[in-house]
C-alpha cells in the first residue's frame, strides 16, 4: 500500500475549494445582487464569497428557503433548497415540483 504525504499547504488549498460553483445569473438593470460582481448582461458569483446563491426574482415574492434582495432572491443560510424559474407556465421537469412562478427540486 502506497502512501501519500501531504504539506499543511496541500490540505488547506484542498480544503478551501468549494465543492460546487455557482452559476451566473442574468443581470437586472445595472446592479448585482451581494457576492456577485457584474460580467456583461450577467452576474457572476465572486469566488471567495459565502453569501449565498440568488436567482432572479419574478414577481413579488421569494420562494420558500429565499428572502427578497432588490430584483433578486438570495437563499438564506441554512437552506439548500435548490429553484430555478418557471418559463411561460411550462410544467417543471422530472424531479421538481411547482413552487408559484418557480420550480423546486424535490
Amino acid at each position: 500500500m502506497k502512501r501519500v504525504h501531504l504539506s499543511t499547504t496541500a490540505l488547506i488549498a484542498l480544503i478551501s475549494v468549494p465543492v460546487f460553483s455557482e452559476s451566473p445569473i442574468p443581470r437586472v438593470d445595472s446592479s448585482c445582487p451581494t457576492g456577485y460582481y457584474r460580467a456583461g448582461d450577467y452576474c457572476k458569483p465572486i469566488p471567495s464569497s459565502r453569501s449565498g446563491k440568488a436567482i432572479v426574482k419574478e414577481g413579488k415574492s421569494c420562494p420558500t428557503g429565499f428572502y427578497s434582495v432588490g430584483d433578486y432572491c438570495k437563499r438564506m443560510s441554512g437552506s439548500d433548497k435548490e429553484v430555478i424559474s418557471r418559463e411561460n407556465d411550462v410544467p417543471c421537469p422530472t424531479g421538481w415540483y411547482r413552487a408559484g412562478k418557480y420550480c423546486a427540486k424535490q
